[in-house]
């Protein structure tokens, strides 16, 4: 087994706590991999550091349409 150091990645669940998806050896194949994850959902992702206790990278996924949904005038009812 190398000597690199091993991160966990979660992701938010529905309400906002931690869900743990797998661990990954080393912090480029860790951002990789979440990176990957945070395609595919509209979720919060990051990578957490047991040794130290602390979260190292947070990827958050945007909705492609959340940001038209305050100013667009389409999203409004007529009448």
């Amino acid at each position: 087994m190398s000597g690199e150091i091993r991160y966990d990645v979660f992701k938010d669940d529905p309400v906002g706590g931690p869900l743990w998806i797998e661990a990954v050896q080393g912090l480029e194949q860790a951002m990789s991999r979440m990176e990957g994850l945070a395609t595919a959902e509209d979720c919060d992702y990051y990578l957490f550091w047991a040794q130290e206790g602390k979260i190292v990278r947070r990827s958050k996924r945007k909705s492609p349409h959340r940001d038209e949904e305050p100013n667009d005038k389409s999203w409004k009812m007529a009448g």
